[in-house]
């Protein structure tokens, strides 16, 4: 995989577990090229973002975009707290979805930018499937194969932010 990373902090908001999942996945692949830390986005504190200079972010898609929760907590963020921070942004969203086009992820990464952060890679999705499509109430559960690919994203990220510290 990649350059070394000096340190990194994922965070990420999960409704029933599959972000979390997908978050864990990601942070155990990081963990082969430096520290990483790992933290919800409910106990998430601007502090959490000194000394590191890759941060990924990952939301489950509600109702085509991110929760309310994320758009709040990255809302009282302080201006540039990302400045000169390699990003990258994930989402989990169900499938086969119509409106693929519709999800969090990408909506993410533009607040990640708007804090100062420099995306490394293009926003990532991985797939959920509903246990039961005519009662949506039922946790869903990750495609198989999801973690694995989440793992392999790893390599993208590593390689992109190490070319961008060298530009």
């Amino acid at each position: 995989m990649g350059g070394q990373i000096v340190k990194a902090l994922l965070v990420y908001y999960s409704k029933f577990g599959n972000t979390r999942k997908v978050a864990e996945a990601i942070a155990e692949a990081m963990k082969e090229a430096g520290e990483v830390r790992t933290i919800n986005l409910e106990q998430l504190a601007a502090a959490d973002f000194e000394g590191g200079d890759l941060v990924v972010v990952g939301t489950p898609t509600h109702a085509f975009s991110m929760p309310q929760a994320v758009r709040t907590a990255l809302a009282a963020l302080p201006p540039g707290i990302l400045a000169g921070k390699s990003v990258a942004a994930f989402d989990t969203t169900v499938r086969p979805w119509p409106l693929r086009h519709l999800r969090a992820s990408p909506k993410l990464l533009r607040q990640l930018r708007r804090l100062g952060g420099r995306p490394v890679v293009a926003p990532q999705t991985f797939f959920v499937q509903t246990k039961n499509p005519q009662r949506s109430g039922e946790i869903d559960l990750l495609l198989e194969g999801e973690l694995e690919r989440a793992r392999q994203w790893v390599g993208d990220i590593l390689d992109k932010s190490k070319a961008l510290v060298k530009a």
